[in-house]
C-alpha cells in the first residue's frame, strides 16, 4: 500500500468517524408537544410547564424556549405550539423524564434529526443504567401460585363432576364439549418445562407491549435463563408505579355475591374476625388466616374468603388502597378479562367526576354477561383485579349491550394503566420481583464524570510517558492514540452499542494497551538502526519484523474480548468484552496504518537522516555502526 493512499484512507476514516459521532458534539433540538385532545389552555399549561422544569433542573445544560411551527414529518398540518429546547449529549432518561410531565405527549417528544443521522446512519450514544439512571429489574414466573389459582378455580370435586358426568352423558355434542373442558383443566395444570418456558416467554411479551405504550425509550427487556425475565427501563421517574404496571398479573373476573343466600350470612361472620385480620403483618399470615377461618366457617367448595380494597388516607395523610372487609364469593367467575376486546380504555364519569374503565365485550362475552346479569338480578357482581375486590355493584337490570364499566376509586393514572393491561391482556402466569437495582440520575452522572476522568486521565499520562521516552516518535504514537479512541467512539455509535461503566473500563484498559504496537515497532527499527541500517531500510525491515508479533500479542486478547463479549458472557461482562474487542481492532489499524504511514512518510518522502526514537544509541544514515556507538542520534 502506497504512502498516498494510507493517508487518503487515514482521512477518510477520521472525517468519516468524527461524522459518525457528531450527534453527541453537536447541539440537538427536541420539540416538546402537548397532548393534542387536551383543551387550549391545558396544553399552554402544560407547555409552562416544560419550560419551568427545564430552568429549574437544566439550566446549565439545556435552554427551552416556545415557538410555533408545522410538525416534523407532516407539512400538512396547520402550525402548532412546541417548546424547542437545544443541548448536547442528549439522553434517553431526559427524554423519558419530559413525557412524565402532566399534559405532555410522549409519543411526541422529537428529537429533530441532523443530516449524518439521516445519511449515514449516526445515532448518539446509548448510556446504561449505571451511566443515566433509571431501573433494573428480574423477574421470575411464580408457578406456584398459579398452580393454587387454579386450584381454586377448578376444584378437585369439579373435575371429578365433570369426569363423571361424562361416563352417563350419551349426547355426542354435549359429550365433546365435557371432553374439551376435562382436557383445558388437565392442560392447565401441567406444569412440564416446556410449558413454563412458553408461559415465561408469552409474559415477557406482554410486558414488552405494557412497557413500549408508556413510552419508555430504550428499554432492555429479554430471557435470563428458562423461567426469568430481565428488563432494564432508562429514566424510569417512578420505580414503584413502573414495577406495579409491569409485574401486574391483573387478571380481571368477576364473581357474583348473594347478600341473601348463604354467601351474605358466612361474609357476616367471616367479618367478625376482619379486626384480627388486620394484625397481621405478613402476606404468609394472611393467607393461612384466611384458609383457617374458611375451615373454621366450613365454606363450601364453591365459595371463597376474598378482600375488599378501597382508598383510604394512611397514618402520614396519603391515599393508599387498603383492605377494608372481607366478601365471600363464588370461586367460579362468571366473566374474565379474556372475553372483553381491545376497545379499553379511561374515562370520566360526568356526574361523579371519579375516573373510570370502560369496556366493550366481545360477542361471545356479550352473550354470557346478559345471560349472567339477568339470571342474578339482585346480587352483587364483584370486579376482582389481581384477585382483590375494587368493586360491587348490585345488578338491578339485565346488561345486554355489550358495553360496561369498572369504578373502583382509581386516579387517572391507575385508570389509564388499567386499561392498558386489560388491553393487552393478562399475564400467563403470575411475576415476582427477585431482584431489583435502581440508578438515580445524580449518581450516574457522577459515573460519567468519573469514566470521563479517567480516560482523560489515562490518555494523558500515556502521552506524557510516550513523548518523554520515545521523544518525537512518542508524538506520533500519541497521534495514533487519539485516533484510536475517535475509532472506537465511531464504532460505537455506528453499533448502536450500550455503553456501561465496564465499558469505559474496557475503553481505559484499551489506552494501556494500544501504546504496546507502538512500543514493539519502535524497539524493533532501533534494533535494525544499531546494526548500521539507514533509515529507510531500518523502518521497513523494523515493520516487516514486528506485524507479524504485534497480530500474534493481540490475537490471544482477540480471543477472549469475543468469548466475553459472545453468549457466554452476559450484562457488564459482554459490554467490557464488547469495548475490548473494538479496542483492538482499532489498535491493529492505528499501529499498522497510522503509525506505519507518518513513519514511512518521515523515511521515504522527507527522508530524514536520523529518527528521534527515544533514549539510547541512536542511528543516522550513512554512519557505521562504530560511529554510531559513540555518540550518534537514532
Amino acid at each position: 500500500m502506497s504512502a498516498q493512499v494510507r493517508f487518503f484512507l487515514i482521512l477518510t476514516v477520521v472525517g468519516l468517524s468524527i461524522a459518525l459521532i457528531w450527534p453527541n458534539l453537536g447541539e440537538r433540538t427536541i420539540r416538546v408537544y402537548a397532548n393534542e385532545a387536551a383543551a387550549p389552555e391545558k396544553r399552554e399549561e402544560a407547555l409552562q410547564r416544560v419550560e419551568k422544569y427545564v430552568g429549574q433542573n437544566y439550566a446549565a445544560k439545556y435552554t427551552a424556549a416556545r415557538k410555533t411551527a408545522k410538525p416534523i414529518g407532516n407539512e400538512k398540518a396547520a402550525e402548532e405550539s412546541f417548546v424547542s429546547i437545544k443541548g448536547k449529549f442528549v439522553q434517553t432518561a431526559f427524554l423519558n423524564e419530559l413525557g412524565r410531565l402532566e399534559g405532555i405527549d410522549p409519543d411526541r417528544i422529537l428529537l429533530e434529526p441532523m443530516w449524518v443521522e439521516e445519511k449515514l446512519m449516526a445515532k448518539p450514544f446509548k448510556l446504561g443504567l449505571d451511566l443515566q439512571g433509571g431501573m433494573n429489574l428480574v423477574l421470575e414466573g411464580d408457578f406456584k401460585k398459579l398452580k393454587e389459582t387454579l386450584e381454586r378455580q377448578y376444584p378437585p370435586e369439579m373435575l371429578a363432576g365433570l369426569k363423571k358426568q361424562l361416563e352417563t352423558e350419551t349426547d355426542p355434542e354435549k359429550k365433546k364439549n365435557l371432553t374439551n373442558k376435562i382436557t383445558e383443566i388437565n392442560n392447565a395444570f401441567d406444569f412440564t418445562p416446556q410449558r413454563k418456558k412458553q408461559d415465561v416467554e408469552g409474559a415477557l411479551e406482554i410486558m414488552r407491549s405494557r412497557i413500549d405504550a408508556r413510552g419508555v425509550s430504550e428499554p432492555l427487556i429479554r430471557m435470563q435463563g428458562e423461567e426469568r425475565i430481565e428488563i432494564s427501563l432508562p429514566g424510569v421517574a417512578n420505580p414503584d408505579q413502573a414495577k406495579k404496571l409491569i409485574a401486574s398479573t391483573a387478571r380481571v373476573a368477576y364473581h357474583i355475591h348473594d347478600p341473601a343466600g348463604e354467601a351474605g350470612r358466612l361474609t357476616q361472620e367471616a367479618n367478625r374476625e376482619f379486626g384480627e385480620f388486620q394484625k397481621l403483618t405478613t402476606d404468609f399470615q394472611r393467607q393461612d388466616f384466611v384458609r383457617k377461618l374458611e375451615a373454621k366457617l366450613k365454606f363450601p367448595k364453591t365459595l371463597g374468603i376474598y378482600l375488599s380494597y378501597d382508598k383510604r388516607p394512611n397514618a402520614k395523610g396519603v391515599s393508599e388502597l387498603m383492605a377494608t372487609e372481607f366478601l365471600v364469593l363464588e370461586n367460579q367467575p362468571v366473566l374474565t378479562g379474556d372475553q372483553m376486546s381491545r376497545n379499553v380504555y379511561a374515562t370520566v364519569d360526568p356526574e361523579r367526576g371519579n375516573f373510570l374503565v370502560s369496556f366493550e365485550l366481545t360477542a361471545a362475552g356479550a352473550d354470557t354477561f346478559g345471560k349472567v346479569t339477568t339470571e342474578n338480578k339482585g346480587k352483587l357482581i364483584a370486579i376482582l383485579i389481581d384477585n382483590k375486590v375494587r368493586s360491587a355493584p348490585r345488578i338491578n337490570e339485565p346488561i345486554l349491550g355489550g358495553r360496561g364499566q369498572i369504578s373502583g376509586s382509581f386516579t387517572g393514572q391507575e385508570a389509564n394503566d388499567l386499561a392498558l393491561i386489560i388491553k393487552e391482556g393478562a399475564l400467563p402466569v403470575p411475576m415476582v420481583i427477585v431482584e431489583e437495582r435502581s440508578v438515580g440520575p445524580t449518581l450516574g452522572q457522577e459515573a460519567i464524570d468519573s469514566g470521563l476522568k479517567a480516560i482523560l486521565f489515562g490518555l494523558v499520562l500515556v502521552i506524557l510517558y510516550m513523548i518523554a521516552y520515545y521523544h518525537a516518535s512518542g508524538v506520533i504514537a500519541s497521534f495514533a492514540l487519539v485516533i484510536n479512541l475517535l475509532l472506537m467512539a465511531a464504532i460505537f455509535a455506528l453499533m448502536d452499542f450500550t455503553i456501561t461503566l465496564p465499558g469505559l473500563a474496557g475503553v481505559v484498559l484499551t489506552m494501556g494497551m494500544a501504546v504496546d504496537s507502538n512500543v514493539i515497532i519502535y524497539e524493533r527499527i532501533r534494533e535494525e538502526l544499531r546494526r548500521g541500517k539507514s533509515v529507510k531500510l531500518a523502518v521497513a525491515a523494523g515493520f516487516e519484523r514486528a506485524t507479524l508479533t504485534i497480530i500474534d500479542s493481540n490475537l490471544t486478547t482477540l480471543i477472549a474480548a469475543i468469548i466475553l463479549a459472545s453468549k457466554l458472557g452476559v450484562g457488564p461482562i459482554k459490554g467490557f468484552g464488547v469495548t475490548l474487542f473494538v479496542g483492538i481492532i482499532t489498535t491493529l489499524f492505528t499501529a499498522l496504518v497510522v503509525t506505519r504511514a507518518v513513519i514511512e512518510w518521515l523515511a521515504y518522502t522527507v527522508e530524514v537522516k536520523s529518527l528521534s526514537i527515544g533514549f539510547g544509541k541512536h542511528r543516522s544514515a550513512g554512519k557505521t555502526p562504530a560511529a554510531a556507538l559513540r555518540g550518534g542520534k537514532v
